[in-house]
């Protein structure tokens, strides 16, 4: 078995974390390393909880890594440059082309809105939406507003927010059945 810290998971952590350090440009608020280290997290519980096997989730924390590395570069049509960045490390680290393309597969399932084909792509899906089952969902919620406001030049009064929020919430669905069992009712929307 190899050590944690040889692992290609662990390496990419690694990467994506110093990259997202010193490359992320500062208005991203929301979609940086605390947003992708949450949904690595959220791998992590949810594939735990459908009990995928180690190679399925290797390439979901793989694919986890790397979602939102393309916001180094654009905000627009992220999913794009993070597939490039994903391909361009594995590819030297001597990564499995055939994995590869399920990792890239996963990372751009993460596109919203969201249609995943299957389980791999449900997980990572209600990983990068772990968030909206937390407690402190509305202090997340406020990080992408202010996000939205310095990138897109979006500013809603708090009632839009909030009334854009609810309707996202109310809308929106986990696909795991841990998702759905367990993630939708601590959804905080009344």
């Amino acid at each position: 078995m190899k050590k944690h810290r040889e692992s290609i998971v662990y390496r990419a952590g690694n990467y994506v974390v110093r990259l997202l350090r010193e490359q992320l440009p500062a208005n991203r608020v929301f979609h940086n390393v605390h947003h992708t280290i949450n949904v690595v997290q959220g791998v992590v519980d949810i594939g735990r909880e459908e009990k995928l096997g180690a190679e399925d989730m290797e390439i979901l924390m793989l694919a986890a890594w790397f979602h939102d590395t393309g916001h180094v570069y654009t905000y627009a049509g992220h999913e794009d440059r993070s597939i490039m960045l994903a391909q361009e490390w594995l590819r030297g680290q001597a990564y499995p082309e055939a994995r590869t393309a399920e990792v890239v597969r996963c990372i751009r399932a993460t596109t919203m809105p969201q249609q995943p084909t299957d389980l791999l792509e449900m997980v990572i899906c209600d990983a990068d939406l772990y968030h909206l089952s937390f407690p402190t969902y509305d202090h997340y919620q406020e990080l992408l507003r202010e996000e939205w406001k310095l990138l897109l030049g979006i500013d809603m009064t708090d009632e839009e927010w909030r009334n854009s929020n609810d309707a996202f919430l109310r809308n929106h669905h986990y696909w795991t059945e841990f998702g759905q069992e367990r993630l939708e009712g601590r959804k905080l929307w009344e």
